[in-house]
């Protein structure tokens, strides 16, 4: 989870017909991978260098991290190579996971289907330089909200009931829980109310000082994508779109 916003540009890039990202840390990481690939692509074909350091783009990268440059006119069959401040960084320490699943407000209600029957689940939040962000972890309360009500799953740990609270809290609803309303139809009221949110998080602060104000609504979106970007492989570690049932 990097809502704000790695994740959120994964899925909206595989959204727009992106073949595969691959992620890395470091940002020679990135440059060399791209080499790589290009001089063994028959093609000659170079991938796109995409990421940020700091909220801003990297000087020579040909796009930033903000959602709206990932277009189907920009990217669609292309590959990308992603690094960014926290989110590549957060995937890198997930790399253990048998699965892993790159998860965003915009895909959420395609998130919450995939995650049925899948035992024990952990919600890895980027945050911010080491520290906890607030829309991350809305975002894991609202997966562990929407499993709960689901899939009647059974929360055993305190960081999840604390997501979970924490979610309810910020989007009172008269609904039992966020989730039910999501399901009602009223995502543009939570999804603008998300937004305002996102302005007073630490992930969020930083994006208005940089002048990415309206990725904040980009990010906030609940469910306009069906788009998951699933890990394909490791070292290098590349996501590619998962196959629908």
């Amino acid at each position: 989870v990097d809502v704000l916003r790695a994740t959120s540009v994964m899925t909206t890039a595989f959204g727009a017909g992106v073949k595969r990202i691959f992620t890395c840390c470091q940002v020679a990481e990135a440059v060399s991978l791209a080499e790589q690939i290009e001089n063994t692509d028959q093609r000659k074909q170079r991938p796109l260098l995409c990421g940020e350091r700091r909220c801003k783009p990297i000087s020579g990268f040909d796009h930033g991290n903000s959602p709206s440059e990932y277009t189907p006119q920009r990217v669609r069959g292309q590959t990308l190579i992603m690094t960014t401040t926290n989110g590549t960084k957060a995937i890198e320490s997930a790399s253990s996971a048998k699965r892993l699943i790159a998860a965003s407000f915009l895909n959420l209600p395609k998130v919450v289907e995939t995650l049925r029957g899948s035992g024990l689940v952990h919600l890895v939040c980027s945050g911010t330089d080491g520290q906890i962000t607030a829309e991350d972890v809305l975002l894991a309360g609202a997966i562990v909200d929407a499993c709960t009500v689901e899939y009647h799953v059974a929360i055993e740990d305190d960081e999840s009931r604390i997501a979970r609270d924490f979610w309810a809290s910020c989007l009172p609803v008269s609904e039992r829980s966020p989730w039910i309303s999501v399901k009602n139809g009223n995502k543009k009221q939570l999804s603008d109310l998300l937004a305002k949110f996102f302005g007073n998080t630490l992930g969020g602060a930083n994006l208005i000082k940089f002048g990415f104000e309206q990725d904040l609504q980009r990010c906030a979106q609940i469910g306009p994508q069906s788009a998951i970007g699933v890990r394909s492989q490791q070292n290098p570690t590349a996501f590619e779109l998962l196959a629908s049932d």
